[in-house]
């Protein structure tokens, strides 16, 4: 049987079952951003799974994806200045002259109509302790035109302390909720492109200082009382397509 829901602007035929789909608004503009995962996406490297972008008249369904490269917003995306930073991890092994904190490659392209600049990086030779998953717990929580702002913020995993008043930047901000809009929790991917410490793949247990780092610190934050997920716009958000 065939399900359409055009109210939230998506449809699951019968040859098209998503496992999840999340949508972006941009602030002044006519178009939609949509993240999409199908059956399959977590084994596959195909366009199972990833972000699109259509005019938010348009009913999103799998024959209108035009799949951008990479996930990950520079900027808080705006129209015109559409800005996506990529990480390549297929050079395997990496040699310490692999990373480079300057890119391997920038362009532009258009993906349904729309222009995007995307900016490439090889990922650090060896793993560093400030990329990696980390889990914060906060007390409230507060949204402005261009961030998200968390109150008594406090470290329960990971290398990254941030201050108890902290706050980040829209594009890259994704609430995970229940069916009735409870917060589980909200995730925050964050580029780091820098020099600090990383673990060597021939000696893995010293971290050696002052090393090329470029990938990804992934961010959990979870609530500590009920927090309704309506607080929060879908502007520059990653939220939930119900």
């Amino acid at each position: 049987m065939a399900f359409i829901l055009t109210a939230c602007g998506w449809t699951n035929e019968a040859d098209e079952k998503l496992e999840s789909l999340y949508r972006q608004r941009i602030e002044n503009s006519k178009y939609v951003l949509y993240e999409y995962s199908y059956p399959g996406a977590f084994v596959t490297n195909s366009d199972l799974a990833g972000i699109t972008i259509l005019d938010s008249n348009e009913t999103f369904k799998k024959s209108k994806i035009d799949r951008l490269p990479y996930n990950y917003f520079i900027t808080k995306p705006t129209v015109g200045k559409l800005k996506l930073l990529g990480i390549d991890y297929g050079l395997n092994p990496r040699t310490e002259k692999d990373t480079l904190l300057t890119p391997t490659e920038q362009y532009t392209k258009k993906y349904n109509g729309v222009q995007v600049d995307i900016i490439k990086y090889n990922d650090t030779y060896g793993s560093a302790p400030n990329t990696g998953l980390m889990i914060y717990e906060f007390d409230n929580l507060k949204e402005t035109k261009d961030s998200l702002t968390f109150y008594n913020l406090t470290k329960i995993n990971g290398s990254t302390a941030f201050p108890s008043t902290t706050s980040f930047l829209k594009g890259n901000i994704k609430v995970i909720d229940s069916t009735d809009n409870r917060i589980f929790y909200i995730q925050i991917e964050q580029a780091i492109i820098g020099r600090g410490n990383i673990y060597k793949p021939k000696s893995p247990l010293m971290l050696v200082a002052n090393q090329p780092i470029v990938g990804y610190a992934t961010y959990q934050f979870y609530p500590r009382t009920n927090i309704n997920s309506t607080v929060l716009t879908n502007f520059g958000i990653w939220k939930r397509v119900k």
